[in-house]
């Protein structure tokens, strides 16, 4: 099933687990027609397709790149072009390395984070997001 945010016994799982590695999380993302933002949104009826506005989103989280305590490292981002097995209806596929489930929790925390989110809101209809732990990791 997708959704937009993590169930709260997906949160405790993703809190409690006592992995201390590296993790990837691969983002299956599906976009709004046009942006939906709330009313008091300096963006809102600017004419954002969704897909746009979750970009302003994806340059906000750019800054965190290079950020130690962070370790954000865009590996992919790029659109689905189709689907060779199986069947789906994802606009966007983005894959995202952090050093540790607890940078990734850092990140979002980060006022910056919580400014820009907005914009994920706005452009996002839903997606899927998937922990992976690399291969030996």
């Amino acid at each position: 099933m997708t959704a937009k945010q993590p169930t709260s016994d997906q949160m405790r799982a993703f809190a409690t687990d006592a992995h201390a590695g590296p993790i990837v999380m691969i983002n299956l993302l599906k976009f709004r027609d046009k942006a939906e933002y709330l009313a008091d949104a300096p963006e809102h009826g600017d004419g954002a397709s969704g897909a746009e506005a979750y970009a302003r989103y994806g340059a906000a989280l750019a800054a965190f790149t290079g950020e130690p305590q962070i370790g954000l490292k865009m590996l992919y981002a790029g659109p689905v072009a189709r689907f060779f097995i199986g069947e789906g209806d994802w606009d966007q596929v983005a894959v995202v390395f952090y050093p540790s489930r607890q940078h990734f929790v850092t990140m979002t925390q980060d006022p910056r984070y919580h400014a820009a989110h907005r914009h994920r809101d706005a452009g996002l209809d839903h997606q899927d997001l998937i922990e992976t732990r690399p291969m030996g990791g």
